[in-house]
């Protein structure tokens, strides 16, 4: 088994615990290689060709798993685990203070693989964008609320007037649109769930719909400057009457799980959210 670590860039501990991690997976006759964001702080091999690495493990939070699914985006197969260092953490939902017991169900591949729906969003000059999150139209630097016009398999659906929109995978429903009001959705379901941001309308609301929908958004907005964010790692702009389409991606993300562990969705929305029940 060939393993990438890939520590957060800007969170110190995460870097910290690379030496720790690899003479742990060293120890059990595994190859292990670190991302070349960091090869002057460690005398490992970098990773060269992603096409070798059998699991990437990011450390850090799930702004840094992001990072690395976008940056190792050739490889279609890639399978990705994380251990967080951030603050939430859905995704990097492994405690640093538990990574050997991980590490050895992981050796031992006592693990499954999720696989997760992404989206594709089309800029209006044709190039494509991939999204684990979401997409979000907002407003940029627009002082104003904006106008987006939605279709939806080619047929109206309805005009927003706020401060933005969201369009995410179930994957993304614990992120921003999960601030913005939305639904939490099981991460593994076929669905998309679109959420406007702080919208004029009282009655406007989030909205589910299966994943093989094409998404076509307007800006009505007559000044520059509404912005489509990429999980918040790219952008475009759109000017007045162009628009951009949001649609299933060819690509899925793949997620470690460890069925033997208590890090199931739902343990993970107790702990990060606080739920308490009434057990």
């Amino acid at each position: 088994m060939k393993i990438g670590i890939c520590p957060s860039s800007i969170k110190a501990p995460a870097k910290n615990f690379v030496l720790p991690i690899a003479d742990y997976l060293l120890r059990n006759n595994i190859e292990v290689f670190v991302d070349d964001g960091v090869k002057e702080h460690f005398a490992l091999p970098i990773i060269e060709d992603e096409t070798d690495i059998d699991i990437f493990i990011t450390l850090g939070g799930d702004g840094t798993l992001l990072h690395f699914v976008s940056k190792y985006k050739d490889r279609d197969d890639a399978v990705f685990t994380a251990i967080n260092f951030g603050s939430l953490g859905f995704m990097a939902d492994i405690r640093i203070e538990e990574f050997e017991g991980y590490l050895d169900d992981l050796i031992q591949k006592k693990w499954k693989v999720e696989t997760r729906v992404m989206i594709d969003a089309i800029a209006p000059n044709g190039k494509e964008y991939f999204a684990v999150n979401d997409v979000v139209l907002h407003r940029g630097s627009i002082k104003s609320m904006v106008k987006l016009e939605v279709m939806i398999d080619g047929e109206y659906f309805n005009t927003f007037q706020a401060d933005g929109l969201i369009i995410s995978t179930p994957t993304g429903s614990t992120a921003y649109s999960l601030a913005a009001g939305g639904p939490i959705m099981y991460p593994t379901l076929h669905a998309l769930v679109i959420t406007p941001i702080c919208p004029h309308a009282l009655t406007t609301r989030p909205f589910v719909i299966p994943d093989n929908t094409i998404i076509e958004v307007k800006s009505l907005s007559k000044s520059e400057g509404v912005i489509a964010n990429i999980d918040g790692l790219t952008s475009f702009s759109l000017g007045p009457d162009q628009t951009t389409r949001v649609l299933l991606s060819k690509k899925t993300f793949k997620l470690v799980s460890f069925p033997e562990k208590s890090n199931s969705f739902y343990s993970t929305l107790r702990e990060k959210l606080g739920w308490k029940g009434f057990h």
